[in-house]
């Protein structure tokens, strides 16, 4: 599994073992087995303990599994479920201090996503993005809203304004470019019913320079791959400034009234290699 490359993450509890073939055969780049807030204080050992089981029939490195946090009384046997070949990275809910996410790397040999929602974390961040065994970021929108006691998320029916995350956001894409990480993976879309409301909000998260984003239900799997794939325009967009760089052997040009300098006409390379690579 190439963690650099995943796109789309779908969670799935870990006291629900019916789901867990549902979740592998869903389409998403990647499962992410929940010990943490999916499953109740009172399942936490029953739903380790399931889990253990299933991974032992499962290939090296093809899942990733979310487990509790440093400071509760679950961590210590987590990290010991985390040894299994079957797992290929760890996400790490509430990351905050960078020694103990190093620590954790060293314990398990595992690379590790840690989740970044808190304003202790975002403090931090640099620090985190460059810790031991960091391979990539994800964004924990709801823990950081309650953290900060933001108006969020919306009552039902009214709209998802993202705008008071934007500042998180980059700061997000921005360290992770810093660190040499792949982009980070953008935080879930709460609503499982709107489609739409999922593909919008995952084309906002590709402007915003995500990398993908994390999913709740097999139903968004769909709509979220085809939201991050290249458009139909972007495809052509992408095809008429490579032609011109083709023309002017890489000179500025200009396309339909447009300035293309090198910026862009590597961004139209990125669009035609992803078509090449999917």
């Amino acid at each position: 599994m190439d963690l650099n490359t995943l796109q789309t993450l779908l969670f799935v509890p870990a006291n629900r073992p019916e789901r867990y073939e549902k979740a592998m055969a869903s389409g998403a780049d990647a499962v992410i087995i929940d010990l943490e807030d999916a499953v109740p204080a009172a399942e936490k050992d029953g739903a380790r303990n399931t889990l253990a089981g299933w991974l032992e029939s499962r290939p090296a490195a093809s899942v990733l599994v979310r487990i509790n946090g440093t400071g509760s009384p679950w961590f210590n046997q987590d990290t010991i479920l985390c040894r299994s070949s079957a797992i290929a990275a760890i996400v790490v809910p509430k990351a905050e201090d960078p020694g103990a996410l190093s620590e954790l790397a060293n314990i398990t040999d595992k690379p590790l996503l840690p989740f970044i929602e808190s304003a202790q974390a975002f403090a931090r961040l640099d620090d985190i993005a460059s810790a031991t065994g960091v391979v990539r970021l994800l964004f924990g929108k709801l823990d950081l809203a309650v953290d900060l006691g933001m108006d969020y998320p919306p009552p039902e029916g009214e709209p998802h304004d993202e705008s008071p995350f934007l500042f998180a956001r980059s700061q997000l894409v921005m360290h992770s470019r810093a660190n040499g990480l792949a982009a980070p993976l953008d935080a879930v879309y709460t609503d499982i019913h709107d489609q739409q409301g999922l593909a919008d909000y995952t084309r906002q998260s590709m402007k915003q320079g995500f990398g993908g984003v994390l999913l709740i239900h097999p139903k968004q799997v769909p709509p979220a791959r085809a939201a991050l794939a290249p458009t139909t325009a972007q495809i052509a967009w992408a095809r008429r400034i490579l032609e011109a760089e083709r023309r002017v052997n890489g000179a500025v040009v200009a396309v339909r009234g447009n300035m293309v300098d090198a910026p862009v006409m590597a961004r139209a390379r990125r669009i035609l290699q992803h078509i090449e690579a999917g």
